[in-house]
């Protein structure tokens, strides 16, 4: 400001302007108020949410690696200890103590790296014949016994404990290896995006289609071609340079050379975008490849933009309506806290859909980044619910969302920020994260005029945990995508004000109401990373993160699909019954808003409930236990044994809770040794 104050003194006080004449002061008063804007430092909107790693203590000697027990040459990847200075294969203790837990989780990363993450993107390993839990790596990693890869479709969103995982374990050891075994993992997350040829449009598992009857190979993402299937797009050309080479090339499998189609998967779901959209910006600032990071901030904000707003309005007039809405709140499934606001005299709600690539749209749907991000909504999705036809518009509106079906105008899937309160979490921990990955405004300004301007997400969010169904309803417990999105926003945030509110939803919603009784440990790890201090819930988490494994058996095996009935092998303390017959009628009950009625299927009345969630080691095994039902009692697949799981809701809180230091450090990192 000093070609505005040349001629005036070098400090202007409040007396200086007070004295001036009329026309001089006037000038003050602008000069004053430049200078102090210019003097004042604006605060960063976003703050580095992970620290960098300290210099690990490895002997200048050693290299370090990340797949223990690799080979190369003459020389293998093992376990070194840095307090004691040395090589330490077999370790020492209790096999549920910290050194033992941390050699189990090297184990399982590279169980995840070698055989259960083609790509880097997270699948289930089906194979031909049942695994026991003493079955050698020799035998479950062979791929003769690999059948097909199970799940694909949930592999982005999978991605993110992969990334998450592979950020803290970076974070903890500092060693070089594991800085390009986070950086792999966030480019394999990246190839999801590329794949479409799309900006910010995501596929949900990206392969080299194959003939039926084709041997799979380990860590190669092939998969036999359906002529059948509807879902599976080709990657264009100009996307290939940035695919696998043998997308291109081709691959030597079952002794000959077998041509592949370039294939992406599509139709995909709010849960997959889950995957990048919280661990990139956790991830973003230990990142070295500029071009890597432009690519990530390309397709994170270009989602964002791609969405399009729709607005249901007039509900407050619609009588019918209000009777619904009273109806279904006396439910007894809603309870709102004071502070929560009153949904029911909501006059309209905004929410936010992804529109969808499929056969009736490739034609003219828009492969460039949108130039904006959307503010309004377009008239077909702007509804009047006291207009006449209302209905028949609402039926439309809703079938352009059916998955089974395509449509021109189809929808892959809505946020709903302005009724439920996981997507208004979201939607604003998204917007910030955007901001940081782009540093573009425009993102704020949309979270603040639109996502809370317009639909209100920023109170929608306060009603966390007021809606809660009986265990006979649930069979999916989508909570940990929702506090992973929070954790984000807590650690990202650089606003005393909004951090303090976040921590106050995290007390009050998540662990008083969302995830209260549910004994769940990655969220107990992720709570006290959000309040930045010990929570008491750590208390049972610790012990069954030290006690986690692949069975109770053998823990240092992979987690597999096998049957578990806790009724036929009851552990001690553990009580089960029905569910009572209000609750199976509650959930059987049909859903009836604005003249449409949503059918509910009936919950079996023979099947048993525990009354608290047992030990995570006692619950049936699945692919991530933190979104499975904690109170399930029985789960006998006829499939036990086949499938292989990823492992990584043991390696994920693991490692965070390392970074915290909530678990005591082994000093074991990875480094090449002789064999």
């Amino acid at each position: 400001m000093r070609g505005i104050a040349v001629g005036m003194k070098s400090s202007l006080s409040k007396n200086d302007v007070a004295r001036a004449p009329v026309a001089r002061r006037l000038f003050a008063l602008l000069a004053l108020a430049l200078a102090s804007a210019c003097s004042s430092t604006a605060v960063e909107p976003t703050r580095t949410p992970v620290r960098s790693p300290p210099a690990p203590a490895v002997p200048a000697s050693l290299t370090t690696c990340n797949v223990l027990g690799e080979l190369q040459g003459a020389r293998r990847c093992r376990i070194y200890d840095t307090k004691a200075q040395a090589f330490s294969d077999t370790g020492a203790g209790s096999p549920t103590g910290a050194d033992a837990l941390a050699r189990r989780v090297f184990l399982f990363e590279r169980w995840l790296d070698l055989y259960v993450a083609p790509e880097k993107q997270v699948v289930v390993r089906n194979m031909t014949e049942a695994m026991a839990d003493t079955d050698p790596e020799s035998r479950f990693g062979d791929e003769k016994y690999l059948g097909f890869w199970d799940d694909h479709g949930d592999s982005a969103g999978f991605g993110e404990p992969g990334q998450i995982a592979a950020l803290y374990r970076y974070a903890v050891t500092g060693t070089e290896a594991d800085y390009q075994r986070l950086e792999a993992w966030v480019r394999g997350a990246v190839m999801q995006w590329d794949a479409t040829g799309m900006d910010g449009y995501l596929a949900r598992f990206h392969f080299g289609g194959v003939p039926p009857g084709t041997p799979l190979k380990n860590a190669l993402s092939l998969n036999p071609l359906d002529p059948n299937d509807h879902n599976r797009f080709d990657i264009p050309p100009a996307a290939l340079p940035r695919m696998p080479a043998y997308y291109t090339n081709g691959v030597d499998t079952g002794g000959q050379h077998v041509a592949v189609k370039p294939s992406w998967e599509g139709h995909v779901s709010i849960d997959a975008y889950s995957g990048p959209m919280h661990a990139w910006p956790l991830a973003y600032d230990l990142l070295r490849d500029p071009a890597l990071k432009a690519r990530m901030a390309l397709h994170y904000g270009c989602f964002l933009k791609r969405l399009r707003p729709f607005r249901i309005y007039h509900l407050s007039k619609n009588a019918d309506l209000q009777s619904a809405v009273s109806k279904y709140l006396q439910s007894g499934v809603v309870t709102f806290d004071a502070d929560d606001p009153d949904l029911t005299k909501a006059d309209e709600v905004w929410g936010f859909y992804l529109p969808q690539y499929n056969a009736l749209s490739a034609a003219t749907y828009p492969t460039a980044c949108p130039a904006t991000l959307q503010r309004e909504p377009l008239e077909q999705d702007s509804i009047d619910v006291t207009a006449p036809g209302y209905t028949s518009k609402l039926v439309l509106f809703f079938l352009r969302m059916d998955e089974n079906s395509d449509h021109k105008d189809g929808m892959d899937f809505a946020y709903v920020a302005g009724l439920r309160a996981g997507d208004a979490v979201m939607l604003s921990a998204y917007a910030l994260g955007a901001y940081h990955l782009t540093k573009d405004p425009a993102f704020l300004t949309w979270r603040d005029e639109v996502v809370h301007g317009k639909a209100h997400a920023d109170q929608v969010l306060r009603t966390t945990g007021a809606f809660k169904l009986p265990k006979a309803c649930r069979v999916y417990y989508r909570n940990a995508n929702v506090y992973t999105s929070h954790l984000m926003r807590t650690l990202l945030d650089n606003d005393p004000a909004s951090r303090a509110f976040a921590q106050d939803m995290w007390k009050r919603k998540f662990a008083g109401k969302e995830e209260l009784g549910l004994r769940d440990a990655l969220f107990a790890v992720m709570y006290s990373a959000g309040m930045g201090a010990a929570q008491p819930e750590l208390a049972d988490a610790i012990p069954e993160l030290l006690s986690f494994g692949g069975t109770q058996a053998h823990l240092d095996s992979p987690r597999r699909n096998y049957s578990t009935d806790l009724a036929q092998s009851t552990p001690p303390g553990v009580t089960y019954r029905k569910a009572p017959k209000a609750d199976q009628d509650l959930c059987a009950t049909p859903i009836s808003v604005l003249g449409l009625t949503i059918p509910s299927l009936a919950p079996d009345p023979d099947v048993l409930y525990c009354d608290a969630p047992p030990p995570v080691m006692q619950r049936p095994p699945d692919n991530w236990i933190w979104e499975k039902d904690p109170f399930e009692v029985a789960h006998t697949p006829g499939d036990a044994g086949h499938q292989q799981y990823p492992g990584l809701d043991l390696s994920e809180p693991y490692w965070l809770a390392r970074y915290l230091g909530y678990l005591p450090d082994s000093h074991l990192v990875l480094a090449w040794g002789p064999q």
